[in-house]
């Protein structure tokens, strides 16, 4: 096999690899998911919606480097928006109950970054979908 740093995208339309990394397990893919979620930064990027399904594949080895993100510490909020709206949502219930306080925090306690970038609008609709499902 190539080195497992070579699968991950080179450019925003980089999609050559993604079915490679569909079938890596947790510790294949570890080295290089930090690399991957870079790759949805700006979910607007074409290889960012291939990425999704490949991440939500690894979501409880994605749990720590996610808790990172969504600290008050990461300035990057654009990122932590695009985590909570289009990641967060292939999540299982385990996996989010892992990040469950950083989204609260957020729609609770939100850094002006995030108020500006409104994440925390993003952090509120999540948990209020979230309690509408568990709650049918």
């Amino acid at each position: 096999m190539t080195d497992i740093h070579d699968l991950v995208p080179k450019n925003k339309f980089d999609s050559s690899n993604i079915e490679r990394l569909k079938h890596l397990t947790d510790n294949e893919i570890e080295p290089i998911l930090p690399s991957l979620l870079e790759w949805i930064q700006d979910c607007n990027w074409p290889v960012a919606g291939d990425i999704l399904p490949v991440l939500a594949l690894h979501q409880s080895a994605l749990v720590p480097l996610i808790h990172r993100v969504l600290s008050p510490h990461e300035k990057d909020d654009i990122w932590k928006y695009w985590i909570i709206t289009c990641l967060a949502p292939l999540f299982s219930d385990e996996s989010i109950n892992c990040i469950l306080s950083d989204i609260q925090r957020i729609a609770k306690s939100p850094t002006q970054g995030e108020l500006r970038e409104e994440v925390h609008e993003a952090a509120v609709t999540f948990l209020q979908n979230r309690l509408s499902k568990t709650s049918r």
